[in-house]
């Protein structure tokens, strides 16, 4: 069995590299990645991959990859997944994540008889604004896109759809939940908490960290969890249809703050107020339904979040460091 993951040496192509060598031994595993990224993430199974230079942007180049390879099953991860970049260049963003997946099925498309499964990392920021009474989120809830990043996701996700029913492509699309990890950049809130922690503890910075809206709740997962949803997802025949990959649990930035505080060596961090202020996404609850998931694939949330991710996050960094 062939399988390509694009945006391999990102944070989630990685844990996913890793589960599949781990857990599938008969799968030849290519991954796709721009040739200026950097592949630290990948570097203790560098040699079980077959990597190829690929820029999802250009139309050439996935064509080619595609191929030459004819994967059985391809896992599209490649992505601006940052949302606050996209309100800095949106352009990039739509580009990257709207155009590329297009070149992707394009690609796909052109080679006759040919129809692998496709498995689409969609997002949960593409639900946006939620009501109250819509809480838990499930997957027929209005959509409604907060930032250029979460519109470019709902772009994705229909786009999925629509090469779908069009075409009879088999795409499953999945909503991802918020989730983190060890190997996380350090741009997203609770790796940059646990990075300053790791740093205030090697006396790298003072024992302060800036803070904005900590009441938010959020539906987290541990990523190692998340991708083996999408490895589930793979493995499904309801092509077209679109599923919540989450915990279910809500738990406030403030919770997840205060247990890393807690797992410091350094006792009196003080959390201060951040000058550059909120966000537009700052605030409010998103907790995810994952019971169509659950019920399609047997999947469910396995690592505690606080007791196992948080711990495994800092440790990353200390090490890092």
């Amino acid at each position: 069995m062939k399988v390509l993951i694009t945006g391999i040496s990102g944070f989630a192509g990685s844990h996913l590299a890793e589960y599949i060598i781990e857990h599938h031994k008969d799968v030849e595993l290519f991954g796709a990645q721009k040739r200026e990224s950097s592949f630290e993430n990948l570097a203790h199974i560098k040699n079980k991959i077959i990597l190829v230079e690929c820029d999802i942007q250009k139309r050439a180049q996935v064509e080619d990859v595609v191929r030459k390879i004819l994967p059985d099953t391809i896992f599209h991860l490649a992505a601006q997944s940052y949302a606050h970049s996209s309100w800095e260049d949106p352009q990039a963003t739509l580009s990257t994540n709207i155009m590329g997946q297009c070149n992707l099925l394009e690609s796909i498309r052109s080679i006759q008889n040919y129809k692998p499964v496709i498995v689409i990392a969609c997002s949960s920021e593409e639900y946006g604004f939620v009501n109250e009474n819509e809480i838990p989120i499930r997957e027929t809830n209005d959509l409604r896109p907060r930032s250029p990043y979460a519109l470019s996701k709902v772009a994705q996700d229909l786009s999925g759809y629509q090469y779908y029913y069009t075409y009879g492509m088999k795409i499953i699309r999945m909503r991802a939940f918020n989730h983190t990890g060890f190997r996380r950049s350090a741009v997203f809130g609770i790796s940059g908490f646990a990075k300053k922690i790791a740093e205030i503890e090697k006396g790298l910075r003072e024992p302060k960290i800036e803070v904005r809206d900590l009441s938010a709740v959020r539906d987290f997962s541990d990523v190692r969890d998340i991708v083996r949803g999408y490895w589930k997802a793979g493995e499904l025949k309801n092509f077209g249809d679109v599923y919540n990959v989450c915990s279910g649990k809500g738990i406030t930035i403030e919770d997840m703050l205060d247990t890393l505080i807690k797992l410091s060596q350094v006792k009196n961090i003080e959390k201060v107020k951040d000058p550059h202020g909120t966000r537009p996404n700052d605030g409010g609850v998103i907790i995810g339904d994952n019971s169509k998931f659950t019920q399609a694939s047997g999947w469910k949330s396995e690592i505690d979040f606080l007791k196992k991710t948080l711990p495994d996050m800092l440790d990353w960094w200390r090490k890092k460091i």
